[in-house]
């Protein structure tokens, strides 16, 4: 379940996709288009596999003790009350940082006069990929389309194993959606767009996501703007999970979705109070679903690839540069603001 929260404080792309209007085909769509098998079929499901690769598996019961314990202790520390910023410079060059939340409540009021003074002054925005541009929007939906779904005959049910098409079944009932809508995607691929309808039906509005306000804002100011990553960058990272744990994310998912919007809600309440020890806690913390190599994966590595970006920002720009990424890169031990300072940068902010 943790994996949910990190995509929502820290990769950008995937969520961005699920969220758009050409991030997936829809009931009608599928239905339209002959090319598409609809059909649930468990048949290839094998039964000894299935019950070897699920006998580990954790139960809700586990998953919500471990999630329950991590919560007390981001919430055993604090912040400032208002979400995290920090400031790096040199004698023509100002960084401040900023992490975001990709999706949030409408009515969620986080802006502070410290914010805005900050964000007002910066003539460039970097942002982890292109989503400002028509451009760039079409190479998240083109990629994350070609990646996220199979192509090849296959379809999600017939790759799932019993079980994990039960979860996944239980899963969508109250959401009034087929199994037969997903059929297209790679578990990873589902996983996200579950986890986002789940929270879009809950109330949460991917217009209201930092992002897009930042963007909107930047526009009107007529500010430039900067990415870190392109959409085949992020769309690898979920991509090249191997099979096995994607199934285990989309089961989880399953699992757990009914209580998707509550941790959401838990996190960004940890985010928006500015408690980064507590964010890294129970987004960027590498003892918590760190198998896999999902927390290298959706974060170490970035981090590595961006700092030197974010260096270069200040031998290449004389002015003020505004970074806004998900919340998780800029939280635990291996975040990129460790990374910068263990470099020898004087960072300011907590």
């Amino acid at each position: 379940m943790k994996l949910n929260t990190r995509i929502l404080m820290g990769g950008g792309a995937a969520l961005a996709l699920a969220l758009s209007a050409c991030g997936g085909p829809s009931d009608d769509d599928i239905a339209a288009d002959p090319g598409v098998d609809t059909a649930i079929d468990v048949e290839g499901a094998d039964t000894e596999t299935d019950t070897a690769e699920t006998a580990a598996r954790r139960t809700r019961e586990d998953i919500i003790a471990e999630y329950d314990e991590a919560l007390e202790a981001a919430r055993a520390t604090s912040g400032d009350g208002a979400p995290a910023m920090w400031t790096l410079s040199d004698e023509d060059t100002t960084i401040h940082l900023f992490g975001t939340v990709h999706l949030m409540r409408p009515d969620l009021e986080w802006r502070t006069d410290a914010f805005n003074e900050k964000f007002n002054a910066a003539d460039i925005v970097v942002l982890e990929l292109d989503m400002e541009s028509e451009e760039g929007q079409q190479a998240v939906a083109r990629d994350f389309m070609s990646r996220g779904f199979y192509g090849d005959g296959r379809t999600l049910s017939s790759e799932l194993s019993e079980s994990d098409l039960e979860a996944l079944e239980t899963a969508l009932a109250p959401l009034s959606l087929p199994v037969a809508a997903l059929n297209p995607m790679e578990p990873w691929m589902a996983a996200i767009n579950l986890s986002v309808l789940q929270l879009q039906k809950d109330g949460f509005d991917p217009n209201t996501g930092v992002e897009q306000i930042l963007i909107a804002d930047a526009k009107e100011d007529g500010k430039s703007f900067a990415f870190l990553e392109t959409a085949s960058d992020q769309g690898a990272i979920f991509d090249n999970l191997p099979e096995e744990t994607q199934e285990a994310y989309l089961y989880e998912t399953s699992l757990m979705l009914n209580d998707t919007s509550r941790m959401l809600d838990q996190v960004v309440d940890e985010w928006r109070d500015g408690d980064v020890e507590g964010l890294g806690t129970l987004v960027a913390n590498p003892d918590t679903e760190g198998g896999d190599g999902i927390y290298d994966a959706l974060f170490v590595e970035r981090n590595q690839n961006w700092v030197p970006q974010i260096e270069s920002y200040l031998d290449d720009v004389e002015g003020t540069v505004f970074v806004a990424v998900g919340a998780g890169h800029l939280a635990g031990p291996d975040s990129v603001i460790t990374m910068l300072r263990d470099k020898g940068y004087e960072v300011e902010g907590p």
